[in-house]
């Protein structure tokens, strides 16, 4: 299965990726992956999985994704603008609302 590098957040919600065990349908393709591996043909495994539609498996592909995913999340926390409950005046504040201080 191949991953998107990018995410839509916060534009949208992403995609959810459900991960489950292997049923009947999926054995021949579980078997082939499972031989290439003992053949210690890694790169082969991971080319021929990750061209499976419906397999998801705990890969670099998986690794990349979750990491642009955080990268995009980082950068709408930095960017947000930060809430201040304190305001710094020697007259008192006309705009206050509850949970907010108002220091002299």
């Amino acid at each position: 299965m191949q991953y998107p590098y990018t995410s839509i957040f916060p534009d949208g919600v992403d995609e959810r990726t459900y991960f489950h065990d292997v049923d009947l349908d999926n054995l021949p393709v579980v078997e082939t992956y499972d031989n290439l591996i003992k053949n210690n043909s890694f790169t082969d495994a991971n080319v021929f999985l990750s061209q499976q539609n419906g397999i998801h498996n705990y890969s670099a592909d998986l690794f990349n994704y979750i990491e642009a995913k955080i990268s995009t999340w980082q950068q709408v926390i930095i960017e947000k603008e930060k809430y201040n409950p304190f305001h710094y005046s020697s007259t008192d504040p006309d705009d206050m609302s509850v949970g907010e201080f108002w220091i002299n």
